[in-house]
């Protein structure tokens, strides 16, 4: 079934009736055309994540891309359609984390911290490849699009909002807000989201999570992390591969690097 076919479906005889079926546990963000919600079926005490966009604020590459990737560090898709108010609902699986920079915030600058948030940098570097690999960019990664789930020790990658096609992206411009911070000097000048900008990104974000800690290991890893984030495009790393093998060879301690 084509994406036109499966759209004109749902929007056809998939209308769900959201109020009568689902109960609403907690607000987790609003925005002028677009709410993400803490839900679970009435009746049923399990909680997963509904997104309820208008029509014209959805974007059509979103459900897409949920479906086509799996993987331990990015939300589950669950399904998605039209509500009766033709709204659009996308729903997710529930994960029990916290965004990386509240997550930051509440450990002490430690050993163990260290050693988590490097680890952290690993699972997140190999999330993102994977993510490119299955041709796709994820659009917008910043703190609050990542959650760490501190009983695992693990990452999880979500809100793909702003995904698009990784082969269309020097063709295809998807108005969005950058979160500023993230954004590189290309896209902050209005140019598209490319592979080397989600990679900046990533140096940005690395450099944050390390920012705290001061030792040999840490300053070869942000040497490599202030490369990644270089605000020309040309001295960065030619691919996120290389990025990963240079800082698994910062790090001293094999129990640091995440076994998929």
């Amino acid at each position: 079934m084509t994406w036109i076919q499966d759209r004109w479906h749902l929007l056809r005889f998939n209308r769900l009736d959201f109020e009568r079926k689902y109960v609403v546990d907690q607000v987790l963000s609003q925005k002028p055309r677009s709410r993400v919600v803490l839900t679970r079926r009435r009746g049923d005490r399990r909680q997963t994540i509904m997104k309820l966009s208008e029509r014209a604020a959805a974007n059509p590459l979103e459900v897409q891309c949920l479906r086509s990737l799996r993987h331990p560090g990015i939300i589950s898709y669950l399904g998605h359609g039209f509500t009766r108010d033709c709204r659009q609902w996308i729903e997710t699986e529930y994960v029990d984390g916290v965004p990386l920079s509240a997550w930051l915030d509440s450990r002490p600058s430690s050993e163990d911290t260290e050693l988590s948030a490097t680890r952290i940098l690993l699972q997140l570097l190999s999330v993102v490849q994977y993510v490119h690999c299955c041709g796709w960019l994820h659009g917008d990664l910043s703190p609050q699009n990542i959650l760490v789930v501190p009983a695992k020790w693990s990452v999880v990658l979500v809100d793909f909002e702003h995904a698009r096609m990784l082969e269309a992206a020097n063709s295809t411009v998807l108005p969005r807000k950058h979160s500023p911070a993230f954004a590189s000097p290309h896209e902050a000048a209005g140019g598209v989201t490319t592979e080397a900008c989600e990679q900046f990104a990533l140096g940005k974000l690395g450099l944050m999570m390390l920012g705290l800690f001061e030792s040999e290991t840490q300053s070869k890893l942000k040497a490599i992390l202030s490369r990644a984030a270089s605000a020309r495009m040309e001295d960065r790393y030619p691919t996120l591969q290389a990025i990963v093998n240079d800082v698994e060879n910062s790090v001293r301690k094999p129990q640091m690097q995440w076994n998929q």
